[in-house]
């Protein structure tokens, strides 16, 4: 697998393969734009108008629908008695707890300032960013610098792009593309806890007013698949993205 992402958006969503307790390591509907890099934070200079974004992204209390490819894990199964869970050490390498989601305005505004998302006023287009504005954790099992494009931008995260870079100052992009670290993003919610258990991991959230936190933790198995379920502390489970492509 190349250290850079595909050239090309995908622009028609299909179902996706993230389903229940588990999270696709495999390309979905959150595909890389090469044409545009992810240091070009600055605003563009383009008149271009997205309406149709402006219209989903003002939608952020409208459920996703049941084909749309992005389900909400089972919640954790608890442990039996005397059955001890293994902890894994992961690592919080971004924490920004004073962090918040940009508007819908502005946030459109973002995008339609950029010449490849403010061109195309399309409903595939739309939709992209409806589906990564609906959710707020995010689960990467693959990385280029190119590639982290549309996560940053179509999930608001451009905001904190300065602070990111660290995550990947080392080893890092080479250990996530060879299968022996995953990442998580956290918007709004603060890792608790993350333990492996039945094979598969069970990662335990709080919900916060504000905050962004970017994990990243040691693989414990090697599948295509990366068997995910995350529940907050009131015990809700939580709908968790791919952004892998």
């Amino acid at each position: 697998m190349s250290h850079l992402f595909a050239t090309a958006l995908l622009l028609t969503l299909g179902a996706g393969s993230a389903g229940l307790l588990t999270v696709s390591a495999q390309p979905t509907q959150a595909k890389a734009f090469n044409s545009l890099g992810p240091l070009q934070a600055g605003l563009m200079g383009t008149h271009s108008a997205a309406p149709a974004l402006a219209n989903y992204l003002a939608q952020t209390e409208i459920p996703l629908a049941a084909d749309s490819g992005i389900a909400a894990v089972d919640a954790a199964t608890p442990a039996e008695p005397g059955q001890a869970l293994d902890a894994i050490a992961s690592t919080v390498c971004a924490h920004l707890p004073e962090w918040e989601r940009p508007s819908a305005i502005a946030q459109t505004k973002q995008l339609e300032a950029m010449p490849y998302y403010g061109e195309v006023d399309t409903d595939p287009m739309a939709e992209l960013a409806k589906t990564w504005w609906n959710h707020e954790i995010f689960v990467f099992t693959t990385y280029g610098l190119s590639a982290r494009t549309d996560p940053l931008y179509l999930s608001g995260v451009w905001t904190a792009m300065d602070d990111l870079w660290d995550c990947y100052s080392g080893d890092q992009p080479e250990q996530i593309n060879q299968g022996e670290l995953a990442e998580m993003w956290l918007l709004h919610h603060r890792l608790v806890s993350l333990e492996w258990q039945d094979d598969q991991y069970l990662a335990t959230v709080e919900p916060m007013g504000a905050g962004l936190q970017l994990v990243q933790f040691p693989r414990r198995e090697s599948g295509q698949t990366l068997p995910l379920s995350i529940v907050s502390t009131t015990g809700q489970a939580l709908a968790v993205m791919s952004g892998d492509w």
